[in-house]
């Protein structure tokens, strides 16, 4: 672990002060990224190679197939009958990652039913198709038969019990969009860049460090993807921005902010840096569908005392 500090490391000794690397390190997410591995060993997605030192051959999880459940839990279960078993991971086997404080051990299972929680429109509704389950080390489990179900399960043409893969993983560093940019930034953005006068350097030396990827089947921490859509003349529509323009409209309602037309875009994203500071995407990924994404979101509080029936699901339409 300690990525952070092989930032910091590699920064200074390239003569970069240290109050600006803090600075920048500030804007740094680490995530996991796990995917396929191909018939000659190399992972799926990762043309310009793995970080120096990294291998990807321990086997962390798995994607479809049937989930291990303690034996005495029923299959997890949603308004519409079970909910489709998406992903297990190993957390033992999962990398450790600054910032992202998973299990150290247990299994972490991913149910969803994507086209009925996005097609419920209403966050709370959503979560009924939704679940998070970490089953903790020690515990008995049995593989779990597939349960009753209506058939077909999908509009698109999926099983239920999806095709099983192994999944292996990789740590990857996540960057602001904007922050290599010299033109066409926020004022919010332009307030933070104003102190970083080494950002091209900084960022160059991560993605030297961490290896650009282009495509993770699911990826635990990091930034939240989002869906292509223009929330701001600036930033995208993305779960965490949406939760971040819902607490300015609350302080709005409750009297305690009064917000002018020409203020909302610099306050919005302040508000957003501080539901980064409270929140973090759990795990992204594809369910089995290329026109969705699902999401699952959680507090890093809840994720640090294990408190997973805390993570809210944010399934995205991509078309």
């Amino acid at each position: 672990m300690n990525q952070y500090g092989q930032l910091r490391r590699a920064a200074i000794g390239r003569g970069i002060p240290e109050d600006e690397i803090e600075r920048f390190a500030r804007l740094v997410r680490f995530s996991i990224w796990t995917n396929q591995r191909l018939s000659d060993g190399t992972l799926v997605g990762h043309p310009h190679g793995l970080p120096a030192g990294h291998t990807a051959d321990v086997l962390v999880g798995r994607a479809g197939g049937l989930p291990s459940l303690p034996v005495d839990m029923e299959w997890p279960a949603g308004p519409g009958g079970p909910l489709p078993f998406v992903a297990a991971f190993d957390c033992a086997a999962l990398p450790e990652v600054d910032g992202l404080a998973l299990p150290p051990d247990g299994s972490l299972l991913v149910f969803l039913h994507h086209e009925d929680a996005y097609g419920t429109y209403d966050r709370v509704e959503e979560q009924g198709h939704a679940q998070i389950v970490h089953v903790p080390a020690g515990i008995d489990t049995v593989v779990a038969a597939e349960p009753d179900h209506t058939e077909p399960m999908f509009d698109a043409t999926r099983e239920f019990i999806a095709p099983e893969h192994d999944l292996f993983a990789v740590v990857h560093a996540h960057l602001p969009s904007w922050l290599e940019k010299e033109e066409d930034l926020s004022d919010f953005q332009k307030q933070l860049v104003r102190d970083l006068p080494h950002r091209g350097e900084l960022s160059a030396l991560v993605r030297r460090l961490w290896p650009d990827g282009t495509y993770a089947a699911f990826q635990f921490g990091g930034y939240t993807k989002g869906i292509g859509e223009m929330y701001t003349e600036h930033l995208y529509t993305t779960p965490d921005l949406i939760m971040a323009e819902e607490n300015l409209e609350a302080r709005e309602q409750a009297g305690d902010l009064v917000i002018t037309p020409e203020q909302r875009d610099y306050l919005l994203e302040e508000e957003l840096h501080r539901v980064w500071h409270d929140w973090l995407p759990l795990v992204q990924f594809d369910p089995g569908d290329d026109v969705y994404r699902g999401r699952f979101l959680i507090r890093v509080e809840d994720l640090a005392a294990r408190r997973f029936d805390q993570a809210v699901s944010f399934t995205a339409f991509l078309e």
